[in-house]
């Protein structure tokens, strides 16, 4: 399987701003909706996931222009990634019940991000760019 020309800065700046929707709505959803956050975090997801894909087939994978294969792949890594987020973001406020949750989202974050960015190289948008 050929992996695509993947952009390690265009995966950063959409991953960036990806992540900026999750963070901000986890806050708004807490703060405005009273929501706890492992409630909101879901949200947060699935805000996210819109921004991140678009992003990701479009500037960092260049995936061609057809988003049904890769919307599927990204969103099987995506939740994947999500599963992992929300574990550790669980684990994290319960070991860390001191630190504000949102450093600890930011933290688990950054972590899945790295798994996110091998399996959108690897798979998720390769098979998608190779039939474009």
């Amino acid at each position: 399987m050929t992996a695509p020309q993947a952009r390690p800065a265009a995966f950063v700046l959409v991953g960036a701003a990806a992540a900026g929707v999750h963070l901000l709505t986890v806050l708004g959803a807490v703060s405005l909706a009273q929501l706890r956050p492992q409630q909101a975090n879901i949200a947060g997801f699935a805000c996210a996931f819109l921004v991140s894909h678009a992003g990701q087939r479009k500037f960092t994978f260049g995936a061609g222009r057809s988003a049904g294969g890769s919307m599927l792949r990204w969103l099987a890594v995506s939740l994947a990634g999500f599963g992992a987020n929300q574990f550790l973001f669980v684990a994290a406020l319960k070991a860390f019940p001191a630190v504000p949750y949102l450093a600890l989202l930011a933290a688990v974050t950054l972590l899945v991000a790295l798994a996110s960015f091998a399996l959108g190289k690897y798979w998720a948008f390769s098979a998608a760019r190779r039939a474009a």
